[in-house]
């Protein structure tokens, strides 16, 4: 499971990329940039959870193998339009491909879950799966630029077809992994079930909606970077490239410092990683030169590293199995559609104030989101579980 969590994270890293350009280049517009996103994220945020509440009562191999072998046949396809681009045929795609990867992406994470957590290693399982996507993270985008360099658009995108059939294999050999569940529920009315207990368990309810204010706040770097790096800073598109770069390196950073203290209380996780990011965004506010916006960026990286996988383990210690892929999508999906807002935020303090007042904005939403978490955490750590409803 870990050597195709990383390869389905390497594929869609160097996927995005390939596929980011050649949009940008063939459209030559930011409304075909944005298009591509939409299609790529947002929107399958919004469909995956009917699709995995359709296929988590199944055997996870069978599942997980069609899932990846369906990203393969995408990307073959894509591979072909790419050489004959049409916008709509390549949203269309990329919309499906996005759709089945997050599927798959909640199915495998629950599969894990459900080996390791009776064997006491979930959060060892988890620290371990949080580092090997984050250094694909910093390794994706450059393996697939020096592809598409090297090779043009569709060899990236042939390569990583060739990729998903390697993961399809990987997992359609693997033992050990849960199969059916013996007593299924009815597909009907199942995602408003999950929604509902979500709702119902005062723990669950409290990390998504923290999770998604907070990637609000954390989103808002997104669209400015590249302004601040440009205008504010004058270091060009080596000093972009820097901090994007420094970012990376700081969720590794972060993964391995989740690694070594993964057996803290979540809260403590929660609120030091966000107060990291939050001072990390507010340094790069002040920064007047490069280098103290390089210490901003890999301190917010640091904190990017281990916020996410602090939530997602902490809701998977709360969550019965029976439950587990369908609130892992619910998270999942929150993850990929709560950063629009942000982003939009963000370029609109930009243009209004300038890239230093939105990193501003975006560090005390941080702040704040570190100095709440505790609060509401403890509040309901008490709480009954409604996990075996």
């Amino acid at each position: 499971m870990l050597t195709a969590y990383t390869l389905n994270e390497l594929a869609w890293s160097i996927g995005s990329l390939a596929l980011a350009l050649l949009v940008y280049r063939r459209t030559g517009s930011a409304l075909g940039a944005a298009a591509f996103f939409i299609s790529s994220q947002f929107l399958p945020a919004l469909i995956s959870p009917a699709l995995v509440v359709r296929l988590d009562q199944l055997a996870a191999r069978r599942v997980l193998a069609v899932l990846y072998a369906l990203q393969a046949l995408a990307f073959l396809a894509l591979t072909w339009v790419a050489s004959h681009f049409a916008l709509v045929p390549v949203l269309a795609l990329v919309l499906g491909g996005g759709i089945v990867a997050l599927a798959a992406r909640a199915i495998a994470r629950a599969a894990t879950a459900a080996v390791t957590a009776p064997a006491g290693l979930l959060r060892d399982g988890n620290a371990v799966m949080n580092t090997a996507f984050a250094i694909c993270i910093m390794a994706g985008p450059a393996i697939g630029a020096a592809t598409v360099l090297a090779g043009g658009t569709s060899a990236a995108l042939l390569a990583d077809s060739g990729i998903f059939v390697a993961i399809a294999l990987t997992v359609a050999t693997t033992g050990g992994l849960p199969g059916s569940l013996p007593a299924q529920d009815l597909v009907a009315g199942r995602l408003r079930a999950a929604v509902a207990l979500a709702n119902k368990d005062a723990m669950i309810r409290s990390l998504l909606a923290l999770q998604a204010v907070a990637l609000v706040f954390f989103a808002m770097s997104i669209p400015v970077e590249v302004v601040f790096a440009q205008h504010s800073l004058h270091a060009g598109a080596g000093g972009y490239g820097a901090l994007l770069s420094v970012w990376g390196a700081g969720a590794i950073a972060g993964s391995a410092a989740y690694a070594r203290w993964r057996a803290l209380p979540a809260m403590g996780l929660i609120a030091c990683s966000s107060a990291a990011l939050g001072v990390g965004f507010l340094i790069m506010a002040a920064a007047p030169s490069l280098a103290l916006a390089i210490v901003g960026s890999a301190l917010g990286g640091v904190g990017n590293g281990v916020e996410a996988v602090a939530v997602r383990t902490a809701l998977q210690e709360r969550v019965h199995q029976r439950w587990m892929a369908l609130m892992m999508s619910l998270n999942d999906s929150l993850f990929q559609a709560s950063p629009g807002p942000g982003i939009l935020l963000g370029g609109a303090i930009a243009a209004l104030a300038g890239p230093r007042a939105a990193f501003a904005v975006g560090g005390v939403g941080a702040l704040a989101i570190a100095a709440l978490a505790p609060i509401v955490m403890r509040a309901t750590k008490d709480a009954p579980s409604t996990a075996a409803d």
